[in-house]
């Protein structure tokens, strides 16, 4: 995929799951910013290869408060 291409679905599903996190923790999107571009989560899905964009932002949203809870985010298998 084209570089360009993965940036713009990168930022559609950061967003979505900034959405997601805003509504299940009732943060404000400041922390709801920090608290997804500072996540693991955050730093597996912007590599195109790992294939994490190719989840919806609900399921993202699992994998970000799996790695509140316990330190470590669970990733679905492929």
């Amino acid at each position: 995929m084209k570089k360009y291409r993965f940036q713009m679905i990168l930022e559609l599903k950061a967003a979505g799951l900034v959405e997601e996190w805003i509504s299940f923790s009732n943060s404000t999107l400041q922390e709801a910013l920090h608290k997804v571009y500072n996540s693991k989560v955050y730093s597996v899905l912007e590599h195109e290869e790992t294939k994490l964009w190719h989840h919806s932002p609900q399921l993202l949203l699992g994998c970000l408060i799996q790695e509140v809870k316990t330190g470590l985010p669970e990733f679905p298998d492929e």
